[in-house]
């Protein structure tokens, strides 16, 4: 079984790093795995390959007509670690422990999220099969060249207007700007009809959704607890090839929100190992199904008082072309044409001490954001200069907007992007019930 010893790590100014594997052991190789399963010939179309036996056994991968992928947003392998520990997570206490006495019908491994460590580039790739650099989706907020404006991806809009590019101004469809196939589209031409998304209710429609989801047939849900009766309802519906994506929310929410560390966080995966517990054992007259669960990321613990405002540094700001962008926790930087040097210069001198820096050459040589180079659209996108916070820092960018009362900046005490442990390494639990 895979531990955290087998990690890749990088060397970055002094700091230690996980390196987001492509290769059989990250968060993208799960797309792959599945149409592996249920469609193989739609995974050879795939650059990237199915995650490896030492990951997911080959023993799990027999006669297997129906996959089930439930996604903790926010449940990191450390976090879920400790929870088990704290005995906060007993269903999965029990499954984890089988997996390490080789039940055959039970495997547990830690791998690594893709980069930045956030919830969009994370769910691009598990909904597509390809790395961030190949789905667009290349952060929380992202500079769009096009526009020569940072975009909120989630809201799909303007940073700095509360307006969303689908609205008349702009007029843009979200299926358009997502650059890749989704999981949903690919089954579906290979023959498997039976595609489903079951997210949130108030998802439905949004741009995300209609990005990540097409051709997904939607089922949403009003509380988390519905959850499991509808993941149960769908497989027991047909005993045809199906897919299920499940959304679980609500633990990256009490992490950001509240903090990782807290009553509240055990609180809120005890109710998610309740509910995944009752899943497990609604499929057990299932002989067909396999059931996955990871995440999109982990977080880290903050203090929202120690946050470092790029609006103390204006000579910086002074330099780039567009507000610093990205995530708090993985920035990237556009300099003005001619100011790479000086920009980077800057971060190496005058903020070393809270944040390590980043040519983004080196970065895709360090293979971040997937296998190869960047296109020449994906670049345009990230950073020339990324920075890294050191420990638990978070680095804020200021906003100015421009219609509208601006609204006030949250106050986060956890967060991901980065590639700590804590940040990068997600669960991957696969058991048949």
């Amino acid at each position: 079984m895979l531990t955290e010893a087998d990690v890749r790590h990088f060397e970055l100014d002094g700091e230690s790093f996980v390196r987001p594997d492509f290769a059989g052991r990250g968060l993208a190789n799960v797309a792959p795995t599945v149409l592996q399963l249920l469609a193989s010939r739609a995974s050879d179309q795939l650059e990237l390959p199915p995650l490896d036996s030492d990951v997911l056994p080959d023993s799990l991968k027999t006669s297997v007509k129906t996959v089930v992928l439930v996604v903790a947003d926010g449940l990191g392998h450390l976090q879920l670690q400790r929870e088990i520990a704290n005995g906060n997570a007993p269903n999965l206490g029990a499954l984890v422990t089988r997996a390490q006495v080789d039940d055959p019908c039970v495997s547990y491994a830690p791998i690594t999220s893709v980069f930045p460590t956030t919830t969009v580039a994370a769910l691009g790739s598990v909904n597509s099969g390809v790395a961030p650099s190949h789905h667009g989706l290349l952060s929380y907020t992202v500079y769009l060249p096009e526009f020569n404006t940072v975009a909120e991806m989630i809201r799909w809009g303007p940073l700095n207007r509360r307006i969303s590019f689908s609205d008349p101004e702009f007029g843009l469809a979200p299926e358009e700007f997502f650059w890749s196939e989704t999981m949903y589209a690919r089954l579906q031409a290979a023959g498997v009809r039976r595609t489903f998304a079951v997210n949130p209710s108030g998802f439905a429609g949004t741009a995300l959704t209609r990005m990540l989801h097409q051709q997904a047939s939607y089922a949403g849900y009003i509380a988390t607890s519905s959850l499991g009766p509808i993941v149960s309802r769908i497989v027991h519906e047909s005993s045809e090839p199906t897919y299920v994506y499940a959304y679980w929310p609500t633990v990256d929410t009490i992490s950001h929100i509240i903090g990782p560390l807290t009553p509240e966080h055990a609180a809120e995966v005890a109710a998610f190992d309740f509910q995944f517990g009752r899943l497990l054992e609604s499929l057990r007259d299932r002989d067909d199904v396999l059931v996955l669960l990871t995440a999109d990321h982990g977080h880290v613990d903050t203090d929202p008082s120690e946050a470092i405002n790029f609006a103390d540094h204006p000579e910086l700001l002074a330099m780039l072309k567009a507000t610093p962008a990205g995530e708090r926790r993985a920035v990237y930087l556009h300099p003005k044409p001619g100011a790479v040097s000086d920009v980077f210069g800057y971060a190496r001198q005058r903020l070393r001490d809270v944040a390590a820096a980043m040519l983004r050459e080196d970065a895709v040589e360090e293979g971040l954001f997937g296998p190869g180079q960047l296109s020449e659209r994906a670049a345009g996108r990230i950073g020339e200069v990324l920075l890294f916070p050191r420990g638990s820092l978070q680095l804020v960018p200021p906003i100015e907007y421009v219609d509208g009362t601006p609204p006030r900046a949250p106050l986060f005490h956890g967060l991901h992007g980065g590639l700590t442990p804590d940040e990068a390494l997600v669960p991957l639990l696969a058991v048949r019930p």
